[in-house]
């Protein structure tokens, strides 16, 4: 009962209203503080943005502060039905049929659906008006199985409940810009905060709501047209936002089984849900400077650490945008590792984290990417930003409010509350490592009964194999200078022996593919049954850092990067490009002669040697 007085007296201090004491009643249990204020935000870009990507060049994207994040397009409020209501959340959904990318964007009065497939052409699709048309500042969503799940929050969404939507349906509509139609609705509890799913399981748990005294309120949607109430988990009271898992972390007691992760205003509440008629708390969890834990999501699927947001400690602490980092490898003893203090005073709020970077939306300064590269010493740092507010990064609540980063296309959409929706684009490249949504063409033989790539050498590096049609050997990296590196190939047979064709190919501007110009990196040019010798060149233009290569062995024909062929082998490797060679090129500039030429060859390999070693591009 402490917590039930707290967040009454909690309240009280906030608002300036006289609320009774209500138990888990919403009005005295809301006091996250959000109220829309875009007072002081100066003023905003005139956009001219011409159906193509604005690149972020000087620190600015079309007058928007950038570091590393191009922006694709960006679509007004005014043209996502709804009028010019407000947005809130945001989520995404890939139509497995049309491979569409849909925004779904919430607004105070409904939901905007909007096809970012050609992301600097946005198409606003259709609007879906509030459950009994109600309206207040909050809405989240969430999907499963091609259904959009949308809960609402506030005094003006008090009979609002579960919407649900037939995503596909979205396939079929006559026209751009239709009012659409709930598919199926749940009642049950009327306002809510937050809904989190667990696609593992196929249950949505809903928070802040009227009902388990505003925690978890389980809800079976395995049939999504068909919701079920499921049961309750309210020992700990307000839950304002969660994440649910099948755990698979270092606790092996609970390793298999379904854990929620709260964020319950002072806490970090962390519930074993397995059973939905007998959830388990299995800690709660306070920290030092708590003002309104917020939210939070696992740094990846290994589920043993996480990183949390407080929504009040920069406004009433007075401190920068703070991160906290745990480690819930015990999962009945979190422990906090550090927090991460940010550059701008401004409130963070949603979070969520892929390939083991952190994507922050930060109100007044946008999005925020962190590297977790030393998270286990409690260190995050950041490498790229967009902020939608350009003259101010104060702890006031307007700008961004979420992001969504799972598009295959490596496209991350944001919503800004009072402007409407941004698109935009991480630039890999200039973060100085591999896009972590890359995904490169398949490629494989039919057959690698007869013959296979044996042994693949590549400067210092060897690797030999057995047969298979495609081997990923990308965990194993190829350390290259710029230059020329020797190659030598071997192909294995189980029988006759067979001309066989080869070539590699590098990513060298890491787009995720291998078709620009100078990638195909090496080719024996004819086809031969013994072991290929000579020379792979990386030209000076190449990117540094860590990328793609892939090298195909093909039966009597000249190979391609992508598709099948009837005999052969690929393999795919990481190769991390380096910048040595300059000494070597610039004698080899100078002279002609075999005996320097040797002197060359020298020099190059014990650069190789050298940059191998120490892992890190040479910046000479």
């Amino acid at each position: 009962m402490k917590r039930v007085i707290y967040t009454g007296r909690f309240a009280l201090l906030l608002t300036g209203l006289s609320f009774p004491l209500l138990g888990f009643g919403h009005s005295a249990m809301f006091p996250d503080g959000f109220k829309f204020d875009d007072s002081n935000e100066g003023e905003q870009p005139q956009l001219l943005l011409d159906q193509a990507t604005t690149r972020c060049v000087d620190g600015s994207a079309s007058g928007y502060p950038c570091k590393n994040i191009d922006l694709h397009s960006f679509l007004a409020k005014e043209n996502m039905g709804g009028g010019t209501a407000n947005l809130n959340d945001i989520w995404g959904y890939t139509d497995p049929v049309t491979g569409a990318e849909i925004a779904i964007v919430g607004r105070t009065n409904g939901t905007s659906f909007v096809d970012i497939t050609d992301p600097v052409n946005p198409v606003f699709l259709g609007f879906l008006p509030s459950h009994d048309n109600g309206s207040d500042s909050w809405r989240d969503i969430k999907t499963y199985n091609d259904h959009a799940f949308i809960v609402a929050d506030g005094s003006g969404n008090k009979t609002h409940g579960l919407q649900v939507f037939d995503l596909s349906t979205l396939r079929h509509l006559p026209s751009p810009g239709q009012t659409l139609k709930e598919t199926a609705h749940l009642g049950g509890f009327g306002n809510a905060h937050n809904i989190a799913i667990n696609e593992d399981t196929g249950y949505a748990y809903i928070v802040g709501s009227n009902q388990c005294s505003g925690g978890l309120y389980m809800v079976n949607i395995s049939n999504p047209v068909k919701p079920r109430y499921a049961g309750c988990f309210s020992a700990d009271g307000y839950t304002h936002d969660t994440q649910c898992v099948i755990y698979k972390g270092q606790d092996a007691r609970y390793f298999g089984r379904e854990i929620c992760v709260g964020y319950n205003e002072d806490t970090i509440t962390i519930v074993d849900v397995t059973s939905k008629s007998n959830p388990k708390q299995l800690s709660r969890t306070p920290y030092q400077g708590a003002q309104y834990t917020h939210q939070g999501w696992f740094l990846n699927d290994s589920h043993n650490i996480l990183i949390m947001n407080d929504e009040l400690d920069e406004k009433r602490n007075g401190i920068n945008t703070t991160s906290y980092i745990y480690d819930v490898s015990v999962l009945d003893n979190p422990i906090e590792i550090g927090r991460y203090v940010g550059p701008t005073a401004a409130i963070d709020h949603n979070l969520y984290t892929h390939n083991n970077y952190v994507f922050e939306t930060n109100y007044r300064a946008g999005l925020r990417i962190l590297s977790a590269q030393d998270i286990t010493a409690g260190k995050l740092s950041e490498v790229a930003y967009f902020d939608t507010i350009p003259g101010s990064n104060s702890a006031q609540f307007s700008g961004t409010w979420s992001n969504y980063i799972y598009f295959a296309s490596g496209n991350i959409i944001m919503s800004d509350i009072g402007y409407g929706l941004f698109v935009v684009k991480p630039d890999w490249d200039a973060i100085s490592n591999p896009d972590p949504t890359v995904e490169y063409c398949e490629a494989s033989s039919n057959n690698a009964s007869d013959e296979w790539v044996g042994m693949v050498r590549i400067a210092d590096f060897k690797n030999s194999s057995g047969a298979k049609r495609y081997s990923d050997f990308t965990t194993k990296v190829v350390n290259l200078a710029k230059g020329k590196a020797k190659v030598q190939l071997k192909p294995a047979f189980s029988g006759i022996k067979y001309n066989e064709y080869w070539k590699i190919w590098i990513d060298l501007n890491k787009d995720g593919d291998f078709e620009d110009s100078g990638e195909e990196v090496f080719s024996s040019n004819y086809a031969k049954s013994s072991t290929v010798n000579g020379n792979l060149s990386i030209p000076s233009s190449a990117s540094l850092g860590k990328t793609r290569l892939r090298v195909v062995m093909r039966y009597n024909a000249v190979p391609e990067s992508c598709g099948s062929f009837n005999y052969g082998e690929v393999e795919d490797y990481t190769v991390n490009i380096t910048a040595g060679m300059t000494v070597a090129n610039n004698i080899r500039g100078s002279v002609t002669s075999d005996k320097n030429e040797q002197t060359i060859n020298v020099i190059e390999q014990l650069q190789q040697q050298y940059f191998a070693t120490l892992g890190v591009p040479n910046k000479r």
